[in-house]
Formats: C-alpha cells, sequence, structure tokens
C-alpha cells in the first residue's frame, strides 16, 4: 500500500509486525524499517515486488527495536541483498551476538542467527532514504533501545511499538521494559507536529496522528 510517493506500508501477518519501505525517486534504492518474524518472507517479497519496486535495491534496514517480530526476518534480507544493518547502540550487540534476551525468538520457537550491525545509530543521528531525513528519537519503555524515526519537513514518524492508533502504545512487561520510561516516551512524541504516523502494529494514520499519539499518552498515563 503507498502511503506517500515515497512510502509503503505492508501490514504485518499474524505475529509480524508492519513493514515499510521507502524509495528514492532518483535512485531506486530502497529503505526497509522493520522486518517482521520472517514467517512470511517469501509473501512479503512477492507483495513488495507487486508494488513496481525491486527487491534487489534494498540498501538498507533499520530496525525500531530488536524483538523478534521485528528483527526475524532479517537474516532472509541479508543473506537476499546484502544490505546495510541500523540498530540503535544499546540493542545492537542483541542483534550481533544472537540469544534469546532481548530478541524473545525463543517464545516464536525459533533460535536468532546472529547478523552484522553496520551502523550502531545514536540519538539525533540523521538517516538519508529518498527524499526523508530521519531523526533518531530514542523512546526507551518498551524495551530501553527502541526508536522513533521522525522527519519534520514531511511530518511522518515512524514509531515502532512506542505508540500505536487507537489509543494503544507498546508492552513494557518484556525485558527491559519500564512504564514510567514509555509514557516519558509518549509526552516526548505528543509533542512532535506528526500527520503520518506509521506504527509497528494495528492500523496507520495519515490523518489527525497528533491526537492519536495524544489520546496514547492519556491511555497510558490511566493504565501503566
Amino acid at each position: 500500500m503507498k502511503v506517500t510517493e515515497e512510502i509503503f506500508y505492508f501490514p504485518g501477518i499474524n505475529f509480524d509486525c508492519n513493514v515499510f519501505l521507502i524509495k528514492d525517486s532518483v535512485s531506486d534504492e530502497l529503505t526497509v524499517i522493520d522486518c517482521g518474524t520472517g514467517f512470511f518472507f517469501d509473501r512479503l517479497i512477492k507483495r513488495i515486488s507487486q508494488e513496481g519496486l525491486k527487491p534487489e535495491n534494498i540498501a538498507r534496514v533499520i530496525l525500531t527495536h530488536v524483538h523478534f517480530d521485528h528483527s526475524g526476518g532479517l537474516i532472509n534480507f541479508v543473506r537476499e541483498y546484502s544490505p546495510q544493518v541500523l540498530v540503535f547502540h544499546l540493542e545492537a550487540d542483541s542483534i550481533e551476538k544472537g540469544g534469546n534476551g532481548l530478541l524473545l525468538a525463543r517464545e516464536f520457537g525459533l533460535e536468532f542467527t546472529p547478523t552484522k550491525v553496520h551502523q550502531r545509530l545514536k540519538e539525533g543521528d540523521i538517516i538519508k532514504a529518498g527524499n526523508l531525513s530521519l531523526s533518531v528519537i530514542n523512546t526507551p519503555g518498551h524495551t530501553i533501545g527502541s526508536i522513533c524515526l521522525y522527519d519534520q519537513d514531511q511530518k511522518v514518524l515512524f514509531s515502532g511499538d512506542t505508540v500505536f492508533t487507537q489509543g494503544s502504545f507498546g508492552r513494557v512487561d518484556f525485558p527491559t521494559g519500564d512504564a514510567k520510561k514509555l509514557t516519558q516516551s509518549l509526552v516526548l512524541l505528543s509533542k512532535l507536529d506528526v500527520q503520518y504516523l506509521l506504527c509497528g502494529h494495528l492500523d496507520i494514520a495519515t490523518r489527525n496522528a497528533n491526537e492519536q499519539i495524544k489520546l496514547s499518552l492519556k491511555n497510558a498515563r490511566l493504565w501503566l
């Protein structure tokens, strides 16, 4: 599904997260944000091709956090297309060393395949993807190294599992989850000017996104 001329949205299947692609209109280079579990990798690649995109042009993969439903498919992308892998520095070791820990792979009945991280992201880094300039915002709470990616000019927020539509937000009962930090992260996000809320699960929002975030903050204050 095309969100804008550059951004494509592939809704998650079963436990998979939503996957997003950004296309560079000049070079056709593709940036992937989150990977899903990998259980439906072939189907995802078929859907990408059906949108007129060329999977062989995938140049980088960014993870909003390392839970298996976002990272399990990473090894498939790496083996097929050799992209650069970008992960926030606090969680990069989980990707490179594998094991369970933050990844939660065994909860899905699998072991994670360790994968090289090419760039350990830090707060305030800027990632160029097509015409987007994505600012890295560390938003702990769901996990310690969760990030959102924000383009101020185009009012686009890739929010991972920090905030969802429908007044919802990420769980805090997994390793390194923290209810207080998640609420603080939602306060931070509520101050941004957002039109497109492109979240890790549930539906996306292409209007009234600021109100969606504020509702999630209100609910977090009530429930957490």
